[in-house]
């Protein structure tokens, strides 16, 4: 929803299965100004998400149903409209994937548990609301 103060909102697709993580972070980012954020299930509907929701800011959990995370990660780098889309990784199988990050040349990343305030810092560090 637009901002008047600052502006139309920032878009924030989070891909995310578990559905208690991905309401706490639609929430919290929602109660940021200046973002709206949609949570959607799987890893097709995050990569459609992508395409067709022009959003600021894609969050993945790597291991989803449909396309994982890396899956998702790999098409939207490969399409030219959504090759430059920031993507936030926020995954407990961190360690277990490094060297798929390192690969792909994947810095933002968090691991679960994680602290929320550290999610909002880094979705503001990513996608600065509007000024």
């Amino acid at each position: 929803m637009p901002d008047p103060l600052n502006g139309p909102a920032k878009r924030v697709v989070i891909g995310e299965d578990d559905e208690p993580i991905a309401v706490l972070l639609r929430d919290a980012i929602n109660d940021q100004p200046g973002y709206q954020a949609v949570v959607v299930a799987d890893g097709r509907k995050a990569l459609d998400g992508a395409r067709d929701g022009h959003p600021d800011l894609l969050i993945l959990d790597i291991m989803m149903p449909g396309l994982s995370g890396f899956e998702v990660y790999d098409r939207i780098r490969a399409d030219a409209a959504t090759a430059t889309l920031p993507v936030l990784f926020i995954s407990a199988a961190v360690d277990h994937f490094a060297e798929d990050f390192l690969r792909r040349g994947i810095t933002d990343v968090i691991a679960k548990p994680f602290e929320l305030n550290d999610v909002l810092d880094r979705v503001r560090a990513i996608c600065p609301p509007a000024a």
